[in-house]
């Protein structure tokens, strides 16, 4: 069977190509020596954390697998052979208004299966026996390839974390490297440390593992269902001191990838910790970690502005080393250990490894944790996006040529600049990931950030100013033909036959057409330049690492969100897994096939939600010229692809040009994770 791809010819070669890059490595992951956390949490404390990571991990890949083991959706075959994806949501359509008349009708729908809503399912047994190509039976190969090799990294370092049984140190003195004579025998029985060993089979189950049956955050179990433990039982601040172990550990493999972020939200969930919790650490470790590297990127800028002699460097080397050896030694660690002192410093100052605020995590074993995470600054640096060798500056520059206007601009701290240099961005406004906004038209003389203002500070927001006198022609275009009377009596029409049938007859108001010339042309030039902002967005995150090594998350309204799907088009081509974690596309000008979105959702960890409106006729007529038997996403919603969300706006009082103004409400009502309530309520 010939796959089908709704795109122009080159995104047609993306998903067929079969040799691609193998995605992100995940680093240079050297062996590490075991991380000792004896007398901050039990043996059995350790065996069951790394059960429940091992078992969360193993959900997240089946969670994998199911995105191509969708149950296929065929569409309904139309005139001249064509599968139309538009004759689903129209027949659903009809159906529902049937059945509105009588019961005894809804009846037969279900019943009869010469209904042509149910030939669909026909279809599938009959021509789609294989539903899946060989183009995504390579994707999932690949993205199943990616997950485990990281997987088995987080396990291994978990693995890592050494307990020893605090009876051997009284029971043998000179038991180094030996268990505990007579000591219970788990799964291999007792592993040696220094003095003692871990009793693998200590556990804190005292019969089958069950969930917490009164949940903290209902919302975040509804999202990440928990996975029954016995952790969960434990003491709030020791249920959060582990929380804080795997972000370390997740922290020490150099990137804090998207999977890193949903193995954690899984962990939240199962030790029934709010989401606030979670929120909480995650802000505080990403200002801790910044202000260590952002204090040792100044100090390196410092130093290369001063003309030191030979002597003079040297003196201060030694001055350096001092200052470390002293400050190793103040945090109980000693000459050897894996131990920062800037980093120390900068982690006491938000409350990590101190008695009162770290939770029985210490500073050294924090940087035992971390491992060689914490002695180089440049990795650090590179969390954030902070490279000697890669200025923001100059890589903005090469966006500019490629797309006008291009620019990421910060929500939060310095509002309205253009984000040019990493090091100017003060480590309290800085973010373990990142959310990125784009707009799909402007109206005039409007400010790009109005609309995302509701994204809150839980994350570092940018707002991408791209093609701004395009993207303010089409805005303006678009609230003329609003306004007219021609689009007050079209919209009439299409409602009365549906957007669906008007699609697929290719009948449109006379009035309507008459006026088309007014939208079209900047439509057309929009959605050209829509396909290359997202092919820079993509090589801005992807190649040129803008973001450093942490998750991105993606929103876009209309053109805004064309450009997302493009550059998500991009990500799977190059198999880069692992970087953006969820996406919201709302009133996308893209197709609804199901095999599209799954491709979409192989290179996004989180969720990915399509919102759609059947009642915006102004979407549908725009994109009449398009290849609309592969559907439109913005009209309809999105079937056969597991794990795909979809919301539907019931009103949208201005058609297409609605979106602008419920950006806020409908990232409230989808549960976006980070939405400013107040901006919300108020309205803005």
């Amino acid at each position: 069977m010939v796959f089908y791809i709704p795109q122009p010819k080159v995104l047609l070669r993306r998903i067929k190509t079969l040799t691609m890059a193998r995605g992100r490595g995940g680093g240079n992951h050297i062996q590490r020596r075991a991380v000792d956390l004896t007398g901050i949490i039990s043996i059995a404390e350790r065996n069951d954390l790394e059960t429940l990571v091992k078992a969360i991990t193993e959900r997240m890949a089946r969670d994998i697998s199911n995105i191509f083991d969708s149950p296929p959706v065929a569409p309904i075959q139309g005139d001249h052979g064509h599968h139309k994806w538009l004759l689903l949501p129209l027949l659903h359509h009809k159906q529902n208004r049937s059945a509105s008349h009588s019961h005894s009708i809804m009846g037969l729908i279900h019943a009869n299966s010469s209904n042509p809503y149910d030939k669909a399912r026909e279809i599938i047994e009959k021509e789609e026996k294989q539903a899946m190509t060989p183009q995504l039976r390579e994707l999932k190969k690949e993205a199943l390839g990616f997950f485990d090799k990281w997987q088995s990294i987080v396990l291994l370092r978990v693995k890592n974390v050494a307990v020893n049984d605090q009876q051997c140190f009284q029971g043998s003195s000179r038991g180094r490297g030996r268990g505990l004579r007579g000591a219970p025998r788990g799964r291999g029985g007792a592993v040696g440390g220094r003095g003692g060993g871990i009793i693998r089979s200590q556990t804190l189950a005292t019969g089958p593992p069950r969930a917490p049956s009164n949940y903290a955050d209902r919302e975040l179990a509804a999202r990440h269902p928990p996975i029954p433990n016995a952790l969960w039982t434990l003491d709030l601040n020791k249920r959060k001191s582990l929380l804080q172990i795997v972000f370390f550990i997740m922290l020490s493999m150099q990137e804090y990838t998207a999977n890193s972020r949903q193995l954690l939200l899984g962990l939240t969930t199962s030790l029934n910790l709010p989401f606030k919790v979670y929120q909480e650490e995650e802000l505080r470790l990403a200002q801790g970690l910044a202000k260590a590297a952002l204090d040792q990127a100044k100090a390196e800028q410092a130093k290369a502005a001063l003309d030191l002699s030979p002597e003079d460097a040297i003196n201060q080397k030694s001055e350096e080393s001092k200052s470390a050896r002293r400050w190793k030694v103040g945090l109980g660690g000693h000459p050897g250990k894996l131990a920062a002192p800037k980093l120390a410093a900068s982690l006491i100052d938000v409350g990590i490894g101190t008695a009162h605020e770290g939770l029985g995590i210490t500073s050294s074993a924090a940087a035992s944790l971390l491992g060689t995470m914490a002695e180089n600054a440049t990795a650090m640096g590179a969390l954030f996006g902070i490279n000697a060798s890669k200025p923001t500056a100059k890589m903005m520059e090469i966006f500019a040529r490629e797309i006008q206007d291009f620019a990421f601009i910060p929500l939060h701290g310095v509002e309205g600049s253009e984000y040019r240099d990493a090091r100017e961005i003060p480590a309290e406004h800085r973010r373990l990931c990142l959310t990125i906004a784009l707009s799909g038209f402007l109206l005039e003389d409007e400010d790009a950030t109005k609309n995302w203002r509701c994204l809150g500070r839980f994350t570092e927001s940018f707002v991408t100013r791209w093609e701004v006198a395009a993207l303010t022609n089409l805005g303006n275009s678009l609230e003329e033909v609003v306004k007219s009377s021609a689009w007050m009596d079209g919209q009439k029409e299409i409602k009365a036959r549906t957007v669906f049938s008007s699609l697929i007859d290719s009948s449109w108001p006379v009035k309507l057409l008459r006026s088309s010339k007014i939208m079209d042309n900047s439509w057309s030039v929009g959605m050209v330049r829509a396909e290359k902002a997202g092919a820079v967005l993509a090589d801005a995150i992807m190649r040129q690492k803008f973001q450093g090594d942490r998750p991105v998350s993606l929103v876009g309204y209309s053109l805004g969100a064309r450009a997302i799907y493009a550059c998500l088009m991009v990500l799977a081509e190059r198999r880069q897994f692992g970087i953006v974690d969820s996406v919201i596309l709302m009133g996308t000008p893209a197709p609804s096939e199901s095999r599209v979105w799954l491709t979409l959702k192989s290179v996004v960890c989180g969720r990915l939600i399509n919102v759609y409106s059947e009642h915006d006729y102004i979407l549908g007529f725009l994109y009449r010229t398009s290849n609309i038997q592969f559907g439109v996403a913005g009209l309809q919603e999105i079937q056969g692809a597991d794990g795909v969300e979809n919301y539907r706006v019931r009103n949208l009082p201005r058609g297409h040009l609605s979106y602008q103004s419920q950006v806020s409400q409908i990232l409230k009502n989808v549960g976006w994770e980070d939405v400013r309530v107040d901006v919300v309520k108020v309205g803005k």
